[in-house]
């Protein structure tokens, strides 16, 4: 067995952010250098990396400029269309037969047009499972060869050894719950919310139970936002960065997001609609390189900040006091904004409510107890509040670095602070050998 690594790098290629987080293995765990950058544009979509030569040069001068030194490196598995993970409930049996089983549920279950792929399969011992019982849960990950090659070749890009290679459910445990006593001993549902998808995923007692991603994101903010006002999407990015929030007092009543059925489900996870959602393994340190689990959407940079530069002079505002700020909830700008993503917003309400009754009813003794929010929308002012109203279960936004010690080098408690919310899967990957 390989000797694990002191020190390590998570690495997390989003597709409009690269994150990394370096962490000392230990009791607890120390981050020393974290860091964020730009991805360039169009080099990482959903399928994963497009321009291997972009995201390499760019994740090269970030780890330069964040001061990380060692060249053991966990990446996140980039693209949610790239790998796809079933539970499989199979009768009990013995290695041999069970391998022979599990290479015809490879050959049934891959769902990508390329047939050259990378597989894993795993038993699945949940705490508290019965031995003895007649069925046997299986974990079983299928990954794009294309996806799995593209880091390789980018780690060898940069001199650095691929110690992992995993994905965005199992580094969200790491961080955000098996650092944190008070959340690894709940049932939590995870909602990551990227730029061109969203996470759900449901850990019982800090082990996964059930993932679910949803083909949409940030993005479709973006959009919705461009075509309500009909302005460009640049200007619609900026303007949901400076205005976008959940204006509590202005929920449309006739379409209360509190209970709506039917709404449109996506991604490759569905529960419903004639087909078993897919329930992911428990974070397991089986998932070294050349291993999978479900796919990681994005994480964009905070596309919902309070914005750093002031509004134009000729905002309209609903105050003629020049001191009032134009962010003033009557602005009537920002009621546009927010007319112009309720429907996404009530549509993700009732995709968390849809996740958490499947999960119910595959777990009748349980319950979720907790709603944890990361990625670049986890900061939208008044959305943990709205999710936490709408679906009855308390919502918080997830800190990484809360059951971590922090020696970070090259920026202030500050700048580690403003994007704790984006760091949650690079800190993930960093605790890999931790776990």
């Amino acid at each position: 067995m390989a000797k694990q690594p002191g020190i390590v790098v998570g690495i997390d290629l989003g597709s409009r952010f690269i994150k990394v987080a370096e962490v000392r293995a230990g009791r607890p765990p120390v981050v020393t250098n974290i860091g964020i950058a730009p991805t360039p544009e169009g080099a990482v979509d959903s399928t994963g990396v497009v321009d291997k030569a972009a995201v390499a040069a760019t994740l090269k001068k970030l780890l330069a400029e964040t001061g990380v030194g060692t060249k053991q490196a966990a990446f996140a598995l980039a693209g949610q269309n790239s790998v796809v993970v079933r539970i499989l409930e199979v009768p009990r049996m013995n290695a041999v037969e069970l391998k022979q089983h599990m290479d015809w549920e490879i050959g049934r279950n891959i769902p990508f047009a390329d047939t050259r792929v990378q597989s894993a399969y795993e038993v699945v011992r949940r705490p508290g499972a019965n031995p003895s019982a007649d069925n046997m849960e299986v974990v079983l990950a299928v990954a794009q060869q294309d996806a799995v090659d593209g880091l390789v070749d980018i780690a060898d890009k940069l001199g650095l050894e691929p110690y992992a290679i995993d994905v965005e459910p199992l580094a969200l445990a790491r961080s955000l719950l098996l650092t944190q006593p008070d959340l690894q001993n709940q049932n939590v549902a995870v909602v990551n919310l990227g730029a061109e998808a969203t996470s759900i995923d449901i850990y019982s007692q800090g082990y996964l139970s059930f993932p679910r991603i949803l083909p949409t994101g940030g993005n479709m903010l973006t959009r919705a936002i461009a075509e309500r006002l009909m302005i460009s999407e640049a200007d619609a990015e900026q303007l949901k960065a400076q205005l976008a929030e959940v204006l509590i007092d202005q929920i449309p009543q006739a379409t209360s997001p509190f209970g709506v059925p039917g709404m449109p489900t996506g991604g490759f996870y569905t529960p419903g609609l004639g087909s078993e959602p897919t329930i992911a393994p428990e974070p397991s340190p089986f998932m070294t390189p050349g291993s999978f689990t479900a796919p990681e959407p994005d994480i964009p940079p905070s596309p919902f900040a309070t914005p750093s530069e002031p509004e134009p002079a000729d905002a309209p505002t609903a105050e003629p006091e020049p001191a009032l700020p134009v962010q003033s909830p009557t602005d009537p700008r920002k009621t546009e904004v927010f007319l112009a993503i309720y429907p996404l917003l009530e549509e993700l309400v009732s995709e968390i409510r849809r996740s958490i009754e499947y999960f119910r009813s595959r777990n009748p003794d349980a319950d979720v107890q907790t709603i944890v929010l990361c990625g670049g929308g986890a900061i939208m002012p008044n959305l943990d509040q709205f999710i936490a109203q709408a679906v009855g279960i308390p919502t918080v936004v997830g800190n990484p670095f809360k059951g971590v010690q922090l020696q970070v080098k090259r920026h202030g408690p500050e700048y580690v602070a403003a994007n704790a919310h984006l760091m949650a899967v690079a800190v993930g990957m960093g605790l890999h050998a931790s776990f």
